[in-house]
């Protein structure tokens, strides 16, 4: 046993240590072996801990048995010995009792001084107490409730007074709780880890539903980008060949974001993918997904989304709108970048039927469509201050149209905004430029007989 300590400011100094230790422990063991300190202040022969959690009534387990010579003599003071099992990982593993010395003080519920005649062939104990004249019982509060002990066992009568009783009872109680905290960490780790780990696998199979690759769309030059607040988000864009040449076009932000919201996104997917109406129209197309989405109950659940149609043999853009944000058209000969307001509707998931109609515009060489989420327009900067429709367009009357600048300058100014490389909601963006081919007209011949084609 460590030599006991008499000089007021050393015990003073001493009780710091052990509340400095306690509070770096990273491992419940470690809070237990920074309390073998108090046997500094008061002598101890023998420590044994005990617990009742979870057991039926009059049972309890036996958690640490240490003789404090053999702390004494090793040369580490004992953290060899406390790390030898930790008994809350095995307390499958640890032996029920009933009786004995033990059960008898822990049926009281109080704390005390115990002065014993003798303890041999204790049923728990054995002769491990079998010298000790005395023990100082401390229970360790949870919630209220006595659910752990600490037993003080002693060769001499007399090395235990009142006050050390009280320093024991508090000391052990503010250790328990301690390392009750640090096992509540622990956990949560744990089940963060877990939940971590399931939001990856959801992000991959996400990510897996998004084109793999940019098709190649007649007339069109594209570029994407696609950025979560969260491992899985709720932004979705994709690509549609239809048999007649045309392409379908789309973006939809599911309202939330994370693993729920990707899930969602994941049956617009399907639901889109699996569609097989009578016509190809924007609107129709629509209402058909927001009849299944709301057939599936998902309250609370909705999404915005915007599906274009485009006609590479005319430049014809068909779309709808249910409840999107109005895109961005930027037009290639004068730069001025207009908002398409028009075939707006509810978001897809609220009601049926969804009321959805389509419109069209018709695009000219070099303008661009920019489809966006809310992600971007609502992003903060520090003072609170929306980046906003006005910061978007901004960003794209300061580039060239090509969807490359487009996705660089809207980031850039983003980032001028919001000085962060975070975000509070997924980011999406869709850039379409407009260069039709021109039309190689056949060369013609005239000979005597006549025009050869």
């Amino acid at each position: 046993m460590a030599e006991v300590l008499t000089d007021p400011k050393a015990r003073l100094a001493l009780v710091r240590e052990l509340l400095e230790d306690v509070s770096r422990a990273e491992e419940p063991g470690q809070i237990q072996l920074a309390f073998r300190r108090m046997w500094q202040l008061y002598p101890v022969d023998l420590y044994v801990s005990a617990s009742i959690r979870g057991m039926p009534e009059g049972q309890y387990k036996v958690t640490r048995m240490i003789d404090t010579r053999e702390v004494a003599r090793s040369a580490d003071d004992g953290a060899a010995i406390y790390a030898r099992h930790d008994p809350w990982k095995e307390w499958s593993r640890l032996p029920s009792h009933t009786g004995g010395l033990l059960g008898e003080i822990m049926t009281s519920g109080e704390p005390g001084l115990v002065r014993l005649d003798s303890v041999a062939d204790d049923p728990v104990l054995g002769n491990a107490a079998a010298e000790m004249q005395a023990v100082l019982t401390t229970p360790i509060f949870d919630r209220g409730r006595p659910l752990n002990w600490a037993f003080q066992f002693v060769r001499d009568a007399e090395a235990f007074n009142d006050e050390a009783l009280e320093l024991f009872v508090m000391v052990a109680n503010l250790s328990g709780t301690a390392t009750r905290n640090l096992v509540a960490v622990r956990q949560a780790e744990q089940a963060t880890s877990r939940l971590r780990g399931q939001f990856e696998e959801v992000a991959r199979v996400q990510q897996s539903l998004l084109p793999r690759q940019l098709p190649d769309i007649p007339g069109l030059t594209l570029a994407t980008s696609y950025l979560t607040s969260d491992q899985a988000g709720g932004d979705y864009y994709d690509f549609f060949p239809f048999e007649d040449g045309r392409w379908g076009i789309l973006i939809a932000d599911v309202s939330g974001h994370g693993a729920a919201a990707a899930t969602v996104m994941a049956m617009l997917h399907a639901i889109l993918h699996a569609y097989e109406g009578s016509g190809l129209h924007p609107h129709l197309v629509l209402e058909h997904a927001n009849s299944r989405l709301v057939a599936a109950g998902l309250e609370g659940a909705f999404t915005t989304a915007f599906l274009g149609i485009y006609d590479p043999s005319t430049g014809e853009f068909q779309f709808s709108r249910a409840g999107h944000n109005p895109p961005r058209w930027k037009r290639g000969v004068s730069g001025e970048v207009l908002s398409i307001e028009e075939a707006g509707s509810l978001p897809l998931g609220v009601f049926e039927p969804l009321g959805a109609t389509s419109a069209s515009i018709r695009l000219e060489p070099g303008d661009t469509i920019v489809l966006y989420t809310d992600g971007i327009t609502e992003s903060f900067n520090e003072k609170r201050e929306m980046f906003g429709v006005d910061g978007l367009d901004a960003a794209l009357e300061g580039c060239s149209g090509q969807p490359a600048c487009v996705v660089d300058s809207v980031h850039a100014a983003l980032y001028d905004h919001t000085h962060s490389r975070t975000r509070d909601d997924d980011q999406t963006i869709v850039a379409l430029h407009y260069a039709p081919v021109p039309k190689v007209q056949q060369p013609t011949f005239s000979t005597a007989a006549g025009v050869l084609a």
